[in-house]
């Protein structure tokens, strides 16, 4: 018998407004102050339409090669008191790739800003825990969305038959393509029939990597959102953008929160 959720997942998109401080998105006479405003209208706005309150959100720190942020690859924040101190928790530092949240919190979002990257989230159903990262090509050459099942395994002792998998809205394979083999792709064996070859063009399959990872250690339960980012109106995507589609050129926002 299939066990229910307990939790809402949503997605943000054009619609809401772009979900990010980040100045690049702005044009350059926009204050600080101003993108804070703006932001937080955005946030208000998310808040409204999925139901949470816009000052609850959580969004880990992910390291990247463009920060200065370090870990251990895989490393997990179970969310806990001590984070709830602050009146926004947006401004919360959670320096880590995945974050992991209890039942006992609800209407408290966890999430991140996606744009073509797929957000992974992992419901154990039967313990009242939800695990989420943003497992992007890189993150995913690097087993992030095995290691996100392998820190609910860790802390919460879960049984792969009572995790539900929810891979978000990014771009396909169909769209996603490289006019070379990409750098990033070093794990050959996750890659082998999840890029491949088409006249002169490498399409990437993202969540065939994942799934093929996830299978791989037991996991049934996987759904898949069918929208991709990069052709759907309703999202922005950063590789629709760079090719031209500049309405598409700003950050989604993934995520869920405990009913």
């Amino acid at each position: 018998m299939e066990l229910e959720s307990k939790i809402k997942i949503f997605e943000t998109g054009i619609s809401e407004g772009i979900f990010s401080k980040n100045k690049k998105f702005y044009p350059s006479n926009v204050s600080e102050n101003e993108i804070k405003n703006q932001f937080m209208k955005v946030k208000k706005i998310a808040g409204s339409k999925y139901n949470f309150d816009f000052k609850k959100i959580f969004q880990a720190s992910q390291k990247s090669d463009k920060n200065r942020i370090d870990y251990p690859d895989g490393k997990y924040i179970v969310i806990n008191d001590s984070n709830l101190q602050k009146e926004d928790y947006w401004n919360e530092e959670l320096p880590a790739d995945i974050l992991i949240l209890e039942e006992k919190y609800k209407n408290i979002v966890v999430g991140n800003q996606m744009a073509d990257c797929p957000i992974v989230i992992v419901e154990d159903r039967k313990k009242g825990v939800t695990a989420l990262s943003h497992c992007g090509a890189s993150y995913i050459d690097r087993l992030l969305p095995q290691q996100t099942i392998e820190a609910l395994q860790k802390e919460y002792n879960s049984d792969v038959k009572d995790l539900y998998v929810y891979i978000g809205s990014c771009a396909k394979k169909e769209y996603y393509i490289y006019d070379r083999y990409p750098l990033w792709a070093t794990n050959k064996e996750i890659w082998e029939d999840n890029i491949t070859k088409e006249n002169n063009d490498y399409h990437i399959d993202m969540n065939g990597a994942i799934r093929k990872q996830l299978e791989k250690i037991g996991i049934k339960n996987i759904y898949e959102s069918p929208f991709d980012t990069m052709t759907d109106n309703r999202f922005y995507s950063h590789r629709a953008s760079a090719q031209g589609d500049k309405r598409k050129f700003g950050q989604n926002f993934v995520g869920f929160y405990y009913k």
